[in-house]
């Protein structure tokens, strides 16, 4: 019988599909046999001169303690000593290496525990303990702790503690504690203990303890206590309390203590209490207390007490006591006690103490004394002295060139240089 070509190619085709499948069960075997894990001593390819796993060793060694030569560490267990390779490391999920490591390219295991050096990195995918350095990074997925410096970055995946450098950044998904230094910035998510440092920005996302300077900015989503400085901004998403300098604005979605400093503007979302200055302004949705300074404006929704110093005005929707002084104008919604001057004006509902204004100083009540070109009282108690003094209602003396008592006789309303009522 004479096949032709294309029949000769279909029974070709259909003996190939049978061999495979006669074969595809034997080949699934014997790749699975390939895949199995090795064991301990399948995996250790290295020339041994020890005892019990102690001694001098060369290779991929999974246990050994003395000194130990290795291109590449993978599958480890556990090394003890001074453990040297030369390239990238290999999966070690339960390695664990103490001592002293170095490496051409990166030391790595699961847990790194001692002295390890790495010209290109440090690698970790549990813990790193000790001191560490890396040319260009130093990682761990787990914590780091001791002293740790980074060419470019440190970066972990859980809390970081020590002594902590590098060029870049500095990055924790966990909280960062002790001395953290890098040259852009330093990032945690869980929180920052002890001295922080960044050229430009320090971001935390969780309460702020201790010293922390930016360059550009130091910002945190939590509360913010200790001295903290900055070249452009300090913001705090809550109380932000101790010594904060900053050049252009401090700002507190919670309470301010302590001495703080602004080139521009100091602004809580609640109270200011303590020494506060700004070039700008002083803002607060809540009470300032203490010593307070601004170029510009002091001001606040509630009431302002102390020591209150602006270039322009002090302005409360309360009360405004102690000693208030500006070159504009004082309002106050509420009292006003105290020592107050206002070049301008000293403008409250009911003054008591000693008001004093290059123009006017008006209220409806007033118990002291008033100065002022003009004061406008509506009921007053004691002495104003002014060039023109009006008072609806007089219960004491007005000095000035022209002097107004309303409650007086209908003679003695208007008198020259002195009226009095009593």
């Amino acid at each position: 019988m004479v096949f032709s070509h294309a029949s000769r190619r279909y029974v070709l085709v259909q003996l190939c599909t049978a061999i495979a499948m006669v074969g595809a069960p034997a080949a699934v075997a014997h790749a699975q046999t390939v895949r199995r894990p090795l064991s301990e001593r399948e995996e250790s390819r290295s020339l041994d001169l020890a005892v019990d796993h102690v001694g001098l060793s060369f290779g991929n060694s999974p246990r050994h303690t003395g000194l130990r030569f290795n291109l590449r560490d993978e599958n480890v267990r556990r090394i003890n000593g001074i453990n040297a390779t030369f390239w990238m490391p290999g999966d070690s999920p339960r390695g664990e290496i103490n001592g002293i490591s170095l490496a051409l390219l990166a030391p790595g295991a699961a847990r790194l525990n001692g002295i390890n050096l790495g010209i290109g990195g440090v690698l970790a995918s549990r813990s790193l303990t000790g001191i560490s350095g890396g040319g260009v990074a130093v990682s761990s997925h787990g914590r780091i702790a001791g002293l740790t410096a980074g060419g470019l970055v440190v970066t972990a995946d859980g809390d970081i503690s020590g002594i902590t450098g590098s060029g870049i950044a500095v990055m924790s998904r966990g909280a960062i504690a002790g001395l953290n230094v890098a040259g852009a910035s330093v990032v945690a998510s869980g929180g920052a203990r002890g001295v922080t440092l960044a050229g430009l920005a320090a971001i935390i996302q969780e309460r702020l303890t201790g010293v922390a300077v930016g360059g550009l900015a130091v910002v945190a989503e939590g509360p913010v206590k200790g001295i903290v400085a900055s070249g452009l901004g300090v913001a705090a998403k809550g109380d932000l309390s101790g010594v904060a300098v900053s050049g252009l604005a401090a700002f507190s979605s919670g309470r301010v203590r302590g001495i703080q400093g602004a080139g521009l503007a100091v602004i809580a979302e609640r109270d200011v209490s303590g020494v506060t200055a700004a070039g700008v302004a002083v803002v607060a949705s809540g009470n300032i207390e203490g010593i307070t300074a601004a170029g510009a404006a002091v001001m606040s929704r509630e009431s302002i007490s102390g020591v209150t110093v602006a270039g322009l005005g002090v302005v409360a929707d309360g009360d405004v006591r102690w000693m208030t002084l500006t070159g504009g104008t004082l309002t106050g919604t509420g009292d006003a006690s105290g020592l107050m001057v206002g070049l301008y004006r000293v403008r409250s509902p009911r003054v008591s103490g000693i008001a004093a204004s290059a123009l006017q100083v008006r209220a409806i009540e007033l118990r002291g004394i008033g100065v002022g070109a003009q004061t406008d009282i509506r009921k007053q108690y004691g002495l104003t002295i002014g060039i023109f003094n009006d008072a609806r209602e007089l219960h004491g003396l007005q000095v000035g060139l022209l002097n107004r008592a309303r409650n007086n006789p209908r003679g003695m309303r208007w008198l020259p240089l002195m009226n009095a009522h009593f």
